[in-house]
């Protein structure tokens, strides 16, 4: 027998025992309609987009007659949001401006623990080298797979070590950051060029 050849870098350890793995909310149609209470901003699957989460303005509200319902889905700063059902697999993690809009049933919710650097983990679950076995855990047909919260929990993951975390964490927000600045950018440009052509078409406009 050949003898095993032992797994390069950090040991192995499940999700759940780094991090708090839970679905969103489900909502009845009836709390879709207009009622009497608070509205709460949900966030579902077309609000994650380019690693990114869409912040409070942008979300779809829901009616609760008892918002203390959803008091255990409110999103935090950090949280990792993956689609739970969908074609597409997608990740996004949380910012403050998103802070305290409730995860809806479609959403999956990782919570790092505070031993763990939440953009590192991030990093880690949304790589190329982990995209594929997430996407493995998934299930259905090919026009809507689903994922349960119980199998990632169950997900082996390669956590380094807190230094080599923080290391990690630093490099993807500063890649996240320049990112958002290019497009902010080339939207403000876009928009100028725009105005600039509608001016010279059809002169100045009040």
């Amino acid at each position: 027998m050949k003898p095993k050849i032992p797994k390069m870098g950090p040991p192995e350890t499940r999700l759940a025992d780094i991090a708090e793995v839970f679905t969103g909310l489900g909502v009845s149609r009836e709390d879709t309609l207009e009622r009497d209470g608070r509205k709460l901003p949900m966030i579902g699957v077309r609000d994650i987009v380019d690693d990114a989460v869409a912040p409070m303005e942008k979300l779809d509200t829901v009616g609760f007659e008892r918002p203390e319902k959803a008091s255990a889905y409110l999103v935090r700063p950090g949280d990792i949001l993956v689609t739970g059902r969908g074609t597409a697999l997608k990740f996004g993690m949380v910012g403050p401006e998103t802070e305290g809009a409730v995860a809806s049933a479609n959403i999956i919710v990782i919570r790092a623990q505070p031993t763990v650097e939440p953009a590192a983990l991030y990093a880690i679950l949304s790589s190329e080298a982990y995209r594929p076995k997430i996407e493995l855990l998934r299930r259905g047909s090919t026009t809507l797979l689903s994922l349960s919260a119980k199998d990632l929990a169950k997900l082996e993951v390669q956590l380094p070590s807190l230094e080599e975390q923080r290391r990690i964490a630093a490099l993807l927000i500063e890649a996240r950051d320049a990112y958002r600045a290019a497009i902010d950018a080339a939207e403000i440009r876009r928009n100028l060029a725009r105005q600039l052509i509608t001016q010279r078409l059809f002169g100045t406009m009040k």
